[in-house]
This record gives C-alpha cells, sequence and structure tokens, in this order.
C-alpha cells in the first residue's frame, strides 16, 4: 500500500496518530485546564511513570498542545540532557515568555517578567540568559541565589499572572529522574508550597520518567509520596492494542482481517513503540486492503528487526561484557518481570550480591535496569529480556 498515507509513526516520542489506552488521563488533564480557565485555580501535581517506549514523552507533548491554544505560559524541558535543571528550566521558560508577550498584553507580564530577569541573572550571572524584552530586574523575590526558594517564589508569581490573565502555567519535565538529589529537593519544595494554599494558583507541573521516579522523589522529600498524583503509564491492554492499529488504518479507509489484528496485537504485547513499528512496517508490506495474517508475517519480521537496532541493540552495545552477564541473569530469572539481586548473583556464581553492585550499578546509570524496589533489578525496555536471549 501508499507509503506516503502509512498513518503509524513509531519513533522516540513521536506522537501516534491515536493515543489508545490514554484517554482517562487526557480527560483528567482537561479538568485541570477548564479549572484553571474558569477559576484561576489549580490541581495536584503528576507524575507520569512507567518504562521506555510506552509514551510518556508523548503524553507530555499532548498536555502541552492541549493549552498551547489557550495562552497558557508553558515550558518544557528534559533533566540531565545537556544544563542542570535550573538552567534548561530557565531557558524554556525564556521561551516561553517570549511567546506570552505576544499573546497577552505587557503590563500584564511586566511584573512577572521583572522577577524572571532576577531569577535567571542569579542562575546564569554571565547574562546569557536574556529575555529579549527591555524590563527592570525586580530584586529580592527570586533572587537569593538558593534554587528551592527561587523557585518557590517564581512558581507563586507565575500563578499570580496567570491567574490574572486568565490563563495557567503548564511545566514539564522530562527524563526527571536524571535529575540530581538536589533539583529534585528543590522541585518538591516549590510545588508542595504551591499546594498548600487554600485555593492554590493556577500552575501545573507534570514530571516523567522511569518507574523508579517516585522512589526516587520519596528519597529527596518524603512528603513527596504524598504530594503528587501519581500516573503509572503502563503497557496497553487488549483493546487499546486493537484500537491503536485499527483506528489509523480506518482513518485511510484500511481495514485489517481478524486473524492479522490478532496475529498483530499479540506480537505487540500492548508494547506502544512496537504497536506502531508493526503497523508501519505491514502496511508498507501489504499490497491491499484488508490487511491479512501473511502481510502481518512480512510486516513484523521488518518490524523487529527496526526494533532490535534501533532500540535493543544500542543498549546491548554501551554494556561491558561483565554488564552483559548480568543483564542475562536478569532476563533469565525475571523475563519481563524483576529479577532478585540475590537470584542474579547465584545464577553468576557470585557469593555474595557486593559482588555484582558495581556493575549493577552502571547499568542503572546507563538507563538499562531500574530497582524496582530494594533487592530487585528491572529492564527499563520493555522486551529486552527476549532480545537477549537472542544474542549470541
Amino acid at each position: 500500500m501508499d507509503p506516503v498515507i502509512n498513518p503509524y509513526r513509531p519513533g522516540a516520542g513521536r506522537r501516534p496518530p491515536l493515543l489508545a489506552g490514554r484517554e482517562p488521563l487526557l480527560a483528567g488533564f482537561d479538568i485541570i485546564r477548564r479549572r484553571a480557565e474558569q477559576f484561576g485555580e489549580g490541581d495536584r501535581s503528576w507524575v507520569l511513570n512507567g518504562l521506555r517506549g510506552v509514551g510518556k514523552t508523548a503524553l507530555l507533548n499532548e498536555l502541552l498542545g492541549q493549552v498551547s491554544g489557550h495562552g497558557w505560559i508553558t515550558a518544557k524541558v528534559e533533566a540531565g540532557a545537556s544544563a542542570p535543571l535550573p538552567m534548561a528550566l530557565s531557558q524554556a521558560l525564556i521561551r516561553g515568555l517570549r511567546t506570552a508577550t505576544g499573546r497577552h498584553p505587557e503590563p500584564g507580564l511586566r511584573r512577572l517578567l521583572g522577577v524572571f530577569k532576577a531569577f535567571s541573572v542569579k542562575i546564569d550571572p554571565t547574562g546569557a540568559l536574556t529575555l529579549g524584552v527591555d524590563v527592570e530586574a525586580i530584586r529580592g523575590v527570586a533572587d537569593s541565589g538558593r534554587f528551592a526558594e527561587d523557585l518557590t517564589a517564581l512558581f507563586d508569581v507565575l500563578g499570580e499572572t496567570a491567574r490574572d490573565l486568565s490563563v495557567g502555567v503548564l511545566l514539564l519535565i522530562d527524563e526527571l529522574q536524571e535529575a540530581t538529589l538536589d533539583e529534585l529537593t528543590a522541585l518538591n519544595m516549590a510545588v508542595h508550597h504551591h499546594g498548600q494554599a487554600d485555593t492554590p494558583l493556577p500552575l501545573a507541573f507534570v514530571g516523567a520518567g522511569l518507574p523508579s521516579l517516585p522512589a526516587q522523589l520519596a528519597e529527596a522529600t518524603s512528603y513527596a509520596e504524598r504530594l503528587y498524583d501519581y500516573r503509572p503509564i503502563g503497557l496497553l491492554d487488549q483493546q487499546a492494542s486493537r484500537d491503536a492499529l485499527i483506528v489509523p488504518a480506518k482513518q485511510r479507509e484500511i481495514e485489517w482481517t481478524p486473524q492479522g489484528l490478532a496475529a498483530a496485537t499479540a506480537a505487540g504485547g500492548g508494547y506502544p513503540y512496537f504497536l506502531q513499528a508493526i503497523g508501519k512496517h505491514v502496511w508498507d508490506n501489504a499490497r491491499r486492503s484488508p490487511i491479512t495474517l501473511d502481510d502481518v508475517d512480512i510486516g513484523l519480521a521488518d518490524a523487529r528487526r527496526e526494533v532490535d537496532d534501533g532500540l535493543y541493540r544500542s543498549r546491548w552495545e554501551r554494556a561491558t561484557r561483565a554488564q552483559r552477564d548480568l543483564l542475562r541473569a536478569v532476563g533469565r530469572i525475571g523475563g519481563a518481570e524483576p529479577a532478585a539481586v540475590a537470584d542474579v548473583a547465584k545464577l553468576m556464581g557470585k557469593p555474595r550480591t557486593s559482588d555484582i553492585s558495581v556493575a549493577r550499578n552502571e547499568l542503572i546509570k546507563k538507563g538499562l535496569l531500574y530497582a524496582p524496589e530494594r533487592g530487585l533489578l528491572a529492564f527499563t525496555v520493555p522486551g529486552m529480556h527476549d532480545f537477549i536471549d537472542r544474542q549470541p
């Protein structure tokens, strides 16, 4: 079939044609948006946590899209990507405030712009961070040089400004598990202060990261366990998996046979990234509608090759020989489920769990494994154990 009109979109952070199975989350955020705009009132901050490839980044982008057309002040950053969180957040807010100055009368933004200018100078005294707007810095509000205090004060001014403009503020941080402990502490303190008001200001914070993120936030400040509305982003159920394949095809007037759909859904295993890869390659290999079981058999081989080469192999090749031995052991014991560290050490012939600590810690730093609970290890990417089983 014509690849030009192929609707499926595998890839990191790419929005699929349908965010299947995520409708309740999107509907919940729509309520937050409407309350902010109608009543000038905020809600609890969210944390999206899940494995890689389940659509966390796509969901952040979707939330951003929901408010962008409503005049909200927005900023989206990735923790640990290229700069410390204070610098990355400041750079993102510069872009958001520049957009806001084109949408709202400048007098309504002047106090916020002045406070942010003073805040940004403390983040980067060289003056490289600039709004491009002629405004005097307002001293004494968010310029102590202590990130936790300054971020808390900046949250207040952002929220107050948004309330006066009848909009909201949306701050998004992806890969939040990469933030330092001090950065998470500062973020928790600012969010905690924001939520203590009788009527919280219309500022929404949404963080996203690996399943270990809730524990990391709680390690930074114990009250984080109660602070956020935690939204686990898991694998798709059978119906959502079918919808992810059927609906985009129907929009192009293409059908799936029941046998072909069943085979593609089963192969996808509820993994959103892999389902998109299957849809793309099956479409490209199919000659006509409806998509048959034979089409799926052919396309599935190409889809698996793409995911192997693009997702799994790069992670496998980053591991040393000792780390690969540990990964194999985790896969053999746990498969798709967490494996006990003690069992992993035993399988590797190590008398003590401390004997695998170095490899374990390095694999966690590389983002290949995470610790869902004390004494357990699991893969950050669904299907990694199957890939490892197929390696010589």
